[in-house]
């Protein structure tokens, strides 16, 4: 091989690590383009989206049970934010927040959502749905439902928290116009925290101590038998009576 077939080779192979990194860039970048495909154009949301997401989340987060007496938060809340939107559809977002709670190393998690796609299928009396699903989410910009759950192992922490849920409210939001931002901070600022149920613990069992000998009472002697304290008085008079006669 000459030295001009050397330098060629050379070259080939400085730019192939290159081309194979250009390569899946592209790759990558075409990814998102395939994913989106029914969203080629995006847009910013309407007033109208604006308005009904702030006063949706508000009302959602308000939802939200407050810290109960002696618990804490396990981090921050999860809510969605509103960004761009696809064109030609309305109200395709999530109106979805969700608190992380933590009390004596037990946690519980309370999620509140408007318009979901699905209804829960958990366990009774651990969620509720009022209102048909969503499959088009928020597009009428109305509550078609709401939906809250409650998640987590069973403890006293769990059951506080889904006492604390105000299904009357809830139910009563479907069909409804959106409470101002405002209304619903004001209501989260009077939701008055639960207290947790402690349970008793129970006293340790210990057996009975039984009276000791010389703690219990002296038991009156039986008919015709003389206690030990007569006994030792008849001795001593005894005593007493000889020494008299041999006049000591």
């Amino acid at each position: 091989m000459n030295a001009l077939s050397r330098d060629f080779n050379r070259g080939i192979n400085a730019k192939a690590p290159h081309r194979l990194a250009a390569g899946i860039a592209v790759l990558v970048l075409g990814c998102p383009l395939a994913a989106l495909a029914d969203c080629v154009d995006t847009r910013k949301p309407t007033a109208g989206e604006v308005e009904f997401f702030n006063r949706g989340l508000a009302a959602v987060v308000a939802a939200l049970p407050p810290v109960p007496a002696g618990g804490q938060l396990q981090n921050k809340d999860s809510v969605p934010s509103l960004g761009q939107q696809c064109q030609g559809t309305t109200g395709d977002f999530s109106l979805e927040a969700s608190r992380f709670y933590e009390h004596n190393y037990r946690k519980s998690i309370v999620t509140v959502s408007i318009n979901a796609i699905r209804l829960p299928t958990t366990e009774a009396g651990l969620s509720a749905a009022y209102g048909p699903a969503s499959p088009k989410r928020s597009a009428a910009l109305k509550v078609n439902n709401v939906v809250w759950t409650v998640s987590g192992s069973d403890s006293p922490l769990r059951k506080a928290l889904v006492d604390q849920i105000d299904r009357a409210r809830l139910e009563g939001m479907v069909g409804k116009p959106l409470p101002s931002v405002a209304e619903s901070q004001a209501l989260a600022a009077k939701a008055v925290p639960a207290t947790i149920a402690v349970a008793a613990t129970p006293a340790a069992n210990s057996p009975v101590t039984q009276p000791s000998a010389a703690s219990s009472p002296s038991a009156p002697a039986p008919t015709g038998q003389a206690s030990s304290s007569d006994s030792v008085k008849d001795t001593v008079d005894t005593v007493n009576k000889l020494r008299g006669l041999f006049g000591r």
